[in-house]
Order: structure tokens, then C-alpha cells, then sequence
């Protein structure tokens, strides 16, 4: 069972509790298609494909702390072999918040099922915006919460919004968007949508999405210079770029690569990418967060009637729920540090790529110093250490797009070789995979560039291992195969999904069976990325074949 999605927050509503299940029961009635009474009644439908459970107190008088209290939970079995779990708690305590009491909501959406859930888009269900737009003053901390952008206008809007994202006893993230400059175009847009209103539609949708995880903050035009000013250049944002700012950002000593930084240009295509982005930058840290004490007292409560009601049997229920809060929690934990060490990752592979293009830059210089070149040749010499690349990418669809626009001279990357990216830039490692999927392009285009030269550089293995170049790739079996297994090239079926298009100038035929491919990463199950590619000397260009998930192109262990 994977938490896909879990929020919690606080309201102000004194009927909060009710107003919480009638939302709920009003989604559940449509979900089911009006068999809410049915479900009400016997617990479930008489196909078993949805149950419902409603446990629900309303009883100040008790004194227990706690005047209303809720905790349900839905089930839908669906013909995909996906279980959905939609768990609903919430609860009032007199007394306690600010206007007399302390009201909470705690959402959680979690999924069972024998195969992969790389596909799936994490998204607040829609009952979550009805509860945020009917709440009372609806946030976690100091965060506000909305299913809608919010606005924050002018120099005082970017200061107020300046100190929220500053704040260190924040634990929700905040998203800030950026305006859209007045002359930025985009091609490909769907006919009669104008690049503003697609903008307009993707942060609406991404809010949407991010419902209860986050809060989606909109600058407008006076308020990005105010905003940079407060936080500084290097954790600013502009031109129509949004950044996920995580708890803890401190600008004086923060690093700016932990907060992701998305271009328009990334999230315009599709209206879901943005919410996709954000929600696999944040969905780990969600899933590890922990409910406010107060929901002890509120369990009890209504543990109390189950109790009174079935004795011993519900005694020991209570006792396993318990543990399994606690397997809960510490699985919870464990996945923090997994989200930590992916960071961590993608940081180190950032810096690793950039190094490794300082280093070519410093031999190439270097040997043009020893030639006496500089003087001779300044124009040469210009054009040599003028190749600046990026050094990193933040997603594996990002790292296409660069080696797609800068790498053509020596590396081709076919839009057809560009296989279920989308599914790779929604994974949790997809800021790993994009670093190390950039070297990987960066390896092959060194390669290409070595094959036009004079000399034999050997195949791409020998070149790795012994060439000392800077963009070289790791030559051991864990990251670079250079043949494919007996067992595919005995199997016609596991042959013919290695046989891709390649450039007519390659193989007469239009295509050919690649066996050379990079290993981007060993894990990641199905959705490791792989690159298969073929090289020419002729044309001085390594021709990929195919860019995707392991599971296109599977073999007998996978």
C-alpha cells in the first residue's frame, strides 16, 4: 500500500466536523453513483467493488476535550486491479485555537495493487477544494490553504510573501509563481489559446492538484523585483518560471537547488505538468507527515463508544491500529531519508557534471596554451572554449530537450527515440535521473566527437576507460552494456523491441538492433531509465535509438 497523498490542516468552522461529512458523503454519493444510501446502509455495494465506513460523534457534554469528532474511510475496488483508500478524519476541540477552538482535517488517499503506479497523477480528490473553499480561514501553521492560486500584489504583496516562504517553522511548501513576460512565445499550443491563457489554465489546474499539500502563491509584476530583493537573486523567480520553496529556507545559508526551479517552457505543453512537477517534489514529504497531538484525544473519543459497544474485540482492534501507526510512522520516516538522499543525489551529480565540464574546458585550454595557439589562432581558440553546456538538467525530459538543441553536432536524439518520458519526470527520482541522464547524452556526443577526429578511439567502452576525457561515462557492467544477453537475441519478442529507426546513412534499412545501452540508473524498478544507441565513424555522430523506462524494452529478469 503506497500513501499517495495526504493533507492536513486547520479550520475554523465550529460545525466543521458535520459540514466534513456531509462534503465527503455528497463525493461518495457521485463516485458511486448515487448508491450512497446503499452504502450507508450495508457497508458496501452488492458487488463489493466500494465500502464505506462512517464513524462519527458529536457529544460536548462528555467533557472528554474533544465536542466532534470523524473518522472515514471508503474503498474502491476497481477493474484495473487498482484499490483506492480514501481515509477522512476530523475533529473539533473547544477551547484550544484561536477562536475558541481547535478544528482539523486530516485526508489521506493511498493505493493497493500488484503492478507499478509510475502512471498515476497524484491529485487533491475534488471534495478537498469544496472543504478549503467553504473553510474558515482553511491553512497549516501559517500557511494559507487554497484549491486556487493566491495572489500577492505589489512591493507589500512580495514582502508578506517574502516572509512566509522564510519562515522556519514552516512545514508546508509554498509554490511561487512568477508573471509571464510580455514577449514570451511558445509554439504548439492547442489551436485558438492564446500562450497567456494556457499559462492562466496550468497554474488553476496545478493549484488544483496541489490542494491541501501546498499553497500555490501568484506574483504579478511589481512584486518580483521586491521579492528577489527579500530573498536574494540566487532563490528569486522570474519570467514565468514557478519554484517549490521546502520548509526550512533560510537564504543566508540555504542552497538554491533544493527548491526546484521549473521554466515555463517545461509545463506549457501539458495543463497537468506543472501540478505533476509539484507534486512529485513534495508527495514523499506529505506522506511522512505526522498528525497534530490533539488527534490522540479525538481517536479516543471515539474509540470510547466501539468500545462500550463490542468489549474486548474492539480493544484489540485498537491495539493493532496503534501498531499500525506505528509501521506507519517509521515507513514514513524511511521514506523521508530516501527523499532526502535523492537530493542529496541530484546535487552531488549536478556538481559532478559541472566539474566535469570545467575540466574539459581546462585541457582544452590548456593544450591550446602549450601550442602556442592562443596567439595564432584567437577566432579558433574562441569557438573551442566558447562550447559552454549547462551542467545539469532536472528531469530526464529536460536532458532530452538539451541534447536535443545543443548536441546535434556529434549526437543524434530523434523525437521518436523519446519514449514515456512523462512517466520518468513524474517519478520521485526524476532530479536524479535528469543529472545523470544529461552526463550520459554528454558521454555519447564526447564519444561522437572523438569518432570524427583523426584516429581510433576505440569502441565506446575502450573510450570510456581509457580515454582520461572528462565527459567519459563509467565503463562497468552496472552502468554500460555494450551486447544484450544470448537469451534476448535467442527470443524474436524481446529482439524486436531493441530494433529501432536509425538514420538511413547508418543502416539502409530505416532501422537496426541496438544492443549498446547506458544504464542510467540499476534502481527504480520498471522505470529505470535506459539509452540505447549505435555509433558511426562515417558520420562522426552516436545515433540513440531509444530513451525510456526499462520496462519497453524488458528482458528475462525484468
Amino acid at each position: 500500500m503506497a500513501t499517495l497523498y495526504r493533507a492536513m490542516w486547520s479550520d475554523d468552522r465550529a460545525d466543521l466536523v458535520e459540514d466534513a461529512r456531509r462534503t465527503v458523503l455528497d463525493w461518495v454519493d457521485g463516485k458511486s453513483g448515487g448508491r450512497l444510501v446503499e452504502l450507508l446502509e450495508a457497508g458496501r455495494t452488492a458487488d463489493g467493488a466500494m465500502r464505506l465506513k462512517v464513524e462519527h460523534r458529536a457529544d460536548p457534554a462528555v467533557g472528554a476535550g474533544v465536542a466532534s469528532a470523524l473518522r472515514l474511510s471508503f474503498v474502491e475496488s476497481r477493474d484495473d486491479g487498482v484499490q483506492w483508500i480514501t481515509r477522512v478524519r476530523g475533529w473539533v476541540c473547544p477551547g484550544v485555537g484561536d477562536g475558541g477552538a481547535e478544528g482539523w482535517l486530516w485526508v489521506d488517499v493511498d493505493a493497493v495493487t500488484h503492478d507499478s503506479l509510475d502512471g498515476v497523477t497524484i491529485a487533491a480528490p475534488r471534495f478537498v477544494r469544496t472543504l478549503l473553499a467553504e473553510g474558515d480561514r482553511p491553512r497549516r501553521g501559517g500557511v494559507p490553504l487554497s484549491g486556487s492560486p493566491l495572489p500577492y500584489t505589489g512591493e507589500a504583496g512580495a514582502d508578506e510573501l517574502a516572509e512566509l516562504v522564510t519562515d522556519l517553522d514552516r512545514d508546508l511548501p509554498v509554490v511561487v509563481v512568477s508573471p509571464l513576460p510580455a514577449d514570451f512565445h511558445y509554439a504548439g499550443l492547442p489551436p485558438n489559446t492564446t500562450v497567456r491563457e494556457r499559462f492562466e489554465q496550468v497554474v488553476d489546474r496545478a493549484a488544483a492538484m496541489v490542494a491541501g499539500l501546498a499553497a500555490v502563491c501568484v506574483l504579478d509584476e511589481a512584486g518580483v523585483a521586491a521579492f528577489a530583493s527579500a530573498v536574494g537573486a540566487d532563490h528569486a523567480v522570474r519570467d514565468g518560471a514557478f519554484r517549490v520553496y521546502l520548509s526550512g529556507m533560510d537564504p543566508a545559508v540555504d542552497e538554491p537547488w533544493r527548491h526546484r526551479y521549473t521554466l515555463p517552457s517545461r509545463f506549457l505543453q501539458r495543463r497537468e505538468t506543472a501540478g505533476a512537477v509539484i507534486t512529485r517534489a513534495i508527495a514523499l514529504r506529505a506522506g511522512a507527515r505526522r498528525a497534530p497531538a490533539s488527534y490522540e484525544v479525538a481517536a479516543r473519543f471515539l474509540d470510547s463508544v466501539r468500545v462500550d459497544a463490542a468489549g474486548d474485540a474492539a480493544v484489540l482492534l485498537e491495539m493493532s491500529e496503534e501498531e499500525n501507526d506505528e509501521l506507519r510512522g517509521r515507513l514514513a520516516t524511511q521514506d523521508q531519508r530516501y527523499q532526502d538522499l535523492l537530493e542529496d543525489h541530484a546535487h552531488l551529480e549536478g556538481e559532478h557534471n559541472r566539474l566535469r565540464i570545467e575540466l574539459a574546458t581546462a585541457r582544452r585550454k590548456l593544450a591550446l596554451v602549450e601550442q602556442r595557439l592562443w596567439a595564432e589562432h584567437p577566432d579558433e581558440v574562441a569557438a573551442v572554449v566558447g562550447a559552454q553546456w549547462p551542467d545539469s538538467a532536472d528531469s530526464p525530459g529536460e536532458a532530452a530537450e538539451l541534447a536535443r538543441g545543443l548536441l546535434g553536432a556529434h549526437l543524434c536524439v530523434p523525437e521518436g527515440a523519446l519514449v514515456d518520458l512523462d512517466q520518468l519526470d513524474r517519478a520521485v527520482e526524476s532530479r536524479a535521473w535528469g543529472q545523470t541522464s544529461w552526463r550520459a547524452f554528454l558521454a555519447l556526443y564526447s564519444y561522437g566527437e572523438a569518432l570524427a577526429e583523426e584516429g581510433d578511439p576505440g569502441s565506446f567502452w575502450t573510450w570510456c576507460a581509457n580515454s582520461g576525457h572528462a565527459n567519459a561515462w563509467t565503463a562497468t557492467s552496472k552502468k554500460l552494456a555494450m551486447v544484450e544477453s544470448d537469451s534476448v537475441k535467442r527470443s524474436d519478442k524481446l529482439r524486436n523491441k531493441r530494433v529501432f529507426p536509425v538514420d538511413v546513412g547508418v543502416a539502409a534499412a530505416g532501422e537496426v538492433f541496438m544492443e549498446m545501452h547506458i544504464k542510467i540508473a540499476e534502481g527504480g524498478g520498471v522505470l529505470a531509465p535506459r539509452i540505447y544507441f549505435v555509433p558511426s565513424r562515417e558520420q562522426g555522430k552516436v545515433h540513440v535509438g531509444y530513451f525510456g523506462p526499462h520496462k519497453n524494452v524488458p528482458n528475462t529478469l525484468a
